[in-house]
């Protein structure tokens, strides 16, 4: 992790800045938003799970080879002591121009609070099926996994 990560005192910004380095493929930013720990844990939607700082950035860089663009259809959050539950259902795009997208998300974020502000702690992604997406049991909090 980057010595030079800055505090993020807002889960927001921290959500916010993660959308924006997977869409600019920016991994050294994206690993800096990670809690210090090699306890942190990354599953992948394929069910490959990355546990601790050495596997998360030879997961992500795999990954982050294209644009990866989250486009949020459902989410909510749970903050209880200095701890942060996301959850959300995504739309997954490749590239800008493409308004369809090519798959569709799960996916929980935990952040923790700490001495450098937020940071995430572990992100659990898996594909949902696109029939899935227009069920009324989408609507709402559909819980974490």
């Amino acid at each position: 992790m980057s010595s030079q990560a800055r505090l993020l005192q807002d889960v927001d910004e921290v959500v916010e800045a993660w959308r924006l380095c997977l869409r600019k493929g920016d991994i050294e930013q994206a690993l800096s938003l990670w809690f210090d720990e090699d306890t942190v844990t990354c599953i992948l939607p394929d069910g490959v799970r990355l546990i601790g700082h050495i596997q998360l950035r030879e997961g992500l860089s795999n990954l982050m080879n294209r644009p990866i663009i989250l486009d949020t259809l459902t989410s909510t959050s749970h903050t209880y002591l200095g701890v942060t539950f996301i959850d959300s259902t995504e739309a997954i795009r490749f590239e800008e121009e493409t308004l369809d997208p090519s798959l569709f998300l799960h996916m929980t974020m935990i952040l923790v609070q700490g001495t450098m502000g937020w940071r995430i702690a572990h992100l659990h992604s898996s594909q949902v099926p696109k029939e899935a997406i227009q069920s009324p049991s989408l609507i709402g909090d559909h819980g974490f996994h």
